[in-house]
């Protein structure tokens, strides 16, 4: 397949190949086995520079994605933001190769933040992760700045365009406990409390982690992987979603040892977390969110900071920390992944008074714990 697309591509996207200096080769960067599976080829040129990127769908559910990663390129570029046209990848064509979809790209330079990330000894520095955290921030803070694009409520309008959708198709999809009840009725209650304060509306990624940031030095050069963005929503789901990866997956640099470097107290609360479940993210999300030390300060800070700077309250966390939570639940109809997310929610419910997250008050919020 590898060489029909390449033949394409040279002869479809002739000018623009040439004008990136030609393809000498290509390799595989990306192959996935889920129902919305896609393979990436990357194109090279001299020096090992990159081309193009090829995306071809292998199932009708790839195809779904391809095309909502092109029409939401296709937005969120053409508003015009330059902190989008230089680090958000260009779509040049939708076509059908061999009876495949493949969305092909323009290709972005740098590093994937996840290559340092997993580094051995990486997240064990609070002066590394706090650097990818500040680079993820600016990024985004800049993102979220230059798309702006108006503002919204909490009436019964606005609960009705950004809460009550969440929390019906939740309900239906995923399930509806005692627990789960009571943390829904409460965050309509939150987000009634916030009916008067207006709340940012701009582009979002949708899928804001590790994994589709490209670093280029101490910055970060390329955001990849638009499939889930939006040109006007509210910017939530960007802000929780990189702490939140970033938390989930500190142990896997170290299989099979137990602990992990530099977080002795996520260690000490593994058991409080276990309680509620085996996902492996679990005890992540509980160090992330209610722990203590160094890590979970950063966390907290990214997040405080970053909708302090939008002009957000902190009260608005308690309303949209759980319908983020439950919002991933849904982005994967695989029962493992849906199971682990009503976990988290029911664990956040059941230790709510233990995180500034469900704080009403920005002194709590803000104040080192």
């Amino acid at each position: 397949m590898i060489d029909s697309v390449r033949a394409w591509v040279e002869e479809r996207l002739a000018e623009e190949v040439r004008r990136r200096g030609g393809i000498v080769g290509a390799v595989v960067i990306g192959a996935s086995k889920a129902a919305s599976g896609k393979v990436t080829f990357l194109f090279l040129g001299k020096d090992a520079r990159p081309v193009v990127v090829a995306k071809v769908a292998r199932t009708p559910a790839g195809e779904a994605a391809l095309l909502a990663e092109h029409d939401a390129l296709r937005t969120v570029r053409s508003a015009g933001a330059e902190v989008v046209l230089t680090s958000a990848p260009e779509p040049l064509a939708l076509e059908r190769i061999q009876t495949r979809l493949a969305l092909v790209t323009s290709a972005l330079p740098g590093v994937p933040m996840l290559t340092r990330y997993y580094t051995p000894g990486h997240t064990a520095d609070p002066g590394r992760v706090g650097a990818d955290l500040r680079a993820a921030g600016s990024w985004l803070l800049r993102f979220h700045s230059e798309t702006r694009c108006g503002e919204t409520e909490l009436g019964e309008e606005g609960l009705e365009a950004w809460v009550h959708p969440v929390i019906r198709r939740y309900r239906a999809e995923i399930g509806w406990s005692d627990a789960e009840g009571a943390l829904f009725g409460a965050v309509l209650a939150r987000a009634r409390a916030l009916r008067d304060t207006p709340l940012p509306l701009s582009a979002v990624h949708g899928d804001y982690w590790m994994g589709n940031l490209l670093m280029t030095g101490d910055d970060i050069g390329g955001v990849l992987d638009w499939e889930r963005g939006q040109g006007r929503a509210l910017p939530f789901r960007d802000v929780y979603k990189f702490p939140t990866s970033y938390g989930f997956y500190l142990d896997r640099a170290y299989p099979g040892r137990g602990r992990v470097p530099g977080h002795r107290s996520r260690e000490e609360e593994a058991a409080r977390w276990r309680r509620f479940g085996t996902w492996t993210n679990l005890p992540g999300f509980g160090y992330a969110y209610f722990g203590r030390g160094w890590f979970p300060e950063q966390v907290r800070r990214f997040v405080v900071d970053h909708l302090e700077a939008l002009g957000v309250p902190a009260a608005a966390n308690a309303v949209f920390f759980p319908l983020f939570l439950a919002e991933q639940a849904m982005t994967l109809d695989v029962r493992a992944f849906r199971e682990g997310y009503r976990s988290l929610l029911i664990a956040f419910w059941e230790e709510r008074a233990s995180t500034w997250l469900w704080s009403e008050s920005p002194a709590e919020a803000t104040s080192s714990r």
